[in-house]
């Protein structure tokens, strides 16, 4: 398989993992989001750790310095900073609302891509760019629903979650050229390791040992905490980096958008949601987006 190609179908697990684990996070948090972040990076660190050793891949020792460095604020930033937000938001606005704030991640990190990696989009990826995009808003975006439910709690939650993408989208557009010529399992264990020592040392400046140490017990939580740490930060993000070593990042992140179809589809499934005629038109326009992409690379 070609390793666009390949990046391609990362770039398209990863958003089905994640939205599988926001299901189930959603479920999750009643515990603090401080706490949440540490035990799923814990949790994929671990496992991380072990299919290093099984695979016997060693930790290169010839990084320049500088590299070792884009990894590492790569990691605190996307892992540390971004996810404990992305949680507060979460908890606020719910996983409907986190989709509709989702949709400036593609559009942000084409920006990024094309102002610090010049990674200029052709005119076949902006079609098919213009296609996901708006379906996605369209499967996502209910004004009048919007109105109806706004409030402090909302807007903050929002503003938490806009931070959160953005910090995630910088953190990988920093990461890919390090990424393009190292190996992924090592890499994503680099980053998350960052993530992971970040927060505790934080948790401990800050004093919150207690709060942090929530979802480490175990109890009823860990039925939906253990799995969607698994495939939401296992999982998730070894596809979600794998579309970007593979693919142009710009073809990955507008793919890794489909996050939104996805978390619709099991919304309904899962947890009884019913899909309004907007939402099933919006996911078909974005899943024909994602189609032209792969087929006008």
């Amino acid at each position: 398989m070609p390793d666009a190609t390949l990046g391609e179908l990362c770039a398209l697990l990863a958003p089905l993992a994640w939205s599988i684990a926001v299901i189930l996070f959603k479920r999750s948090s009643a515990a603090p989001a401080i706490s949440l972040n540490l035990f799923k990076n814990t949790f994929a660190v671990v496992l991380l750790s072990i299919t290093l050793l099984v695979l016997r891949i060693p930790i290169p020792t010839d990084r320049s310095a500088g590299d070792w460095a884009r990894l590492l604020v790569s990691g605190f930033l996307g892992l540390a900073v971004a996810d404990t937000l992305l949680f507060e938001g979460l908890r606020r606005i719910g996983a409907a609302r986190l989709a509709v704030v989702d949709t400036i991640y593609a559009p942000l990190v084409v920006i990024l891509c094309w102002l610090l990696l010049g990674e200029a989009p052709s005119a076949g990826f902006l079609l098919g760019g213009v296609l996901v995009i708006g379906g996605v808003t369209l499967a996502s975006v209910d004004p009048g629903a919007i109105a109806k439910e706004g409030g402090r709690e909302v807007s903050l939650g929002a503003f938490y979650a806009t931070l959160a993408i953005a910090g995630t989208a910088l953190g990988v557009v920093i990461a890919k050229p390090v990424l393009e010529g190292s190996d992924l399992v090592e890499v994503t264990w680099t980053r998350l390791v960052a993530g992971m020592v970040g927060m505790i040392v934080f948790t401990i400046t800050r004093g919150r040992g207690a709060e942090a140490l929530v979802a480490f017990r175990p109890g009823p939580l860990w039925r939906t905490l253990v799995p969607a740490a698994f495939f939401g930060t296992y999982l998730s993000l070894m596809f979600w980096l794998g579309g970007f070593k593979w693919a142009n990042a710009s073809v990955a992140a507008t793919l890794n958008q489909m996050a939104t179809v996805y978390m619709l589809v099991f919304a309904r499934f899962f947890l009884g949601e019913t899909l309004r005629p907007r939402q099933v038109a919006g996911s078909l326009v974005a899943a024909a987006g994602a189609l032209w992409i792969v087929l006008h690379k």
